[in-house]
């Protein structure tokens, strides 16, 4: 493939970037669910207020599961990003260091 170059301390760089966003994230998730708490039940306690409670409380939950396991996947997905940064720089240490070996057995 030509042109292609990996450039380890920006791919690091990139994973820390996204584990921190997902980590922002995650806290402003968590604000915005106790701001909401905050409203009470604005629906009222008689049968009907009682039913949408019900449904709300549902569905809040179910989508704030949601979206947390999604920062979790792009947290995760950025440690693995600065996991990859540092087994190709082990990688191309290794070559770089067989490759002098050889230099060195050839007598240049």
């Amino acid at each position: 493939m030509s042109g292609f170059r990996i450039d380890p301390e920006r791919l690091s760089a990139s994973g820390s970037a996204l584990q921190s966003v997902a980590s922002r994230l995650s806290s402003e998730l968590a604000s915005f669910q106790s701001e909401l708490a905050g409203f009470g039940a604005p629906w009222g306690s008689d049968d009907i207020g009682s039913l949408i409670g019900a449904a709300h409380d549902e569905v809040s939950s179910w989508a704030f599961e949601c979206y947390q396991d999604a920062l979790d996947e792009m947290a995760s997905a950025g440690a693995d990003v600065v996991d990859i940064s540092a087994q190709h720089a082990e990688v191309d240490e290794n070559v770089s260091r067989r490759f002098r070996g050889l230099l060195g057995e050839l007598g240049r």
